[in-house]
């Protein structure tokens, strides 16, 4: 199954690649198995976005989803 992935921030460093880019993955993976496959603490992840949708971890993934992980930011 392909799907396109982008980690922003601090999490780009569990990428292998920079911005968006395609992965190739078995199918009927949840975005929270993909985010333990890639190493990527649930600590670090404030939400995801599939699609332009807000979702869950258990989200089974589809071919040619578009999936965006977004960090915990601070500021003052």
């Amino acid at each position: 199954m392909r799907i396109m992935l982008r980690l922003y921030g601090p999490l780009a460093k569990y990428s292998r690649q920079e911005g968006l880019h395609e992965l190739n993955l078995p199918a009927s993976l949840s975005l929270n198995a993909l985010m333990e496959f890639l190493n990527v603490p649930s600590s670090a992840i404030a939400f995801m976005v599939v699609n332009g949708v807000k979702t869950n971890t258990n989200y089974l993934l589809q071919e040619n989803d578009t999936v965006k992980v977004f960090p915990w930011v601070a500021g003052g």
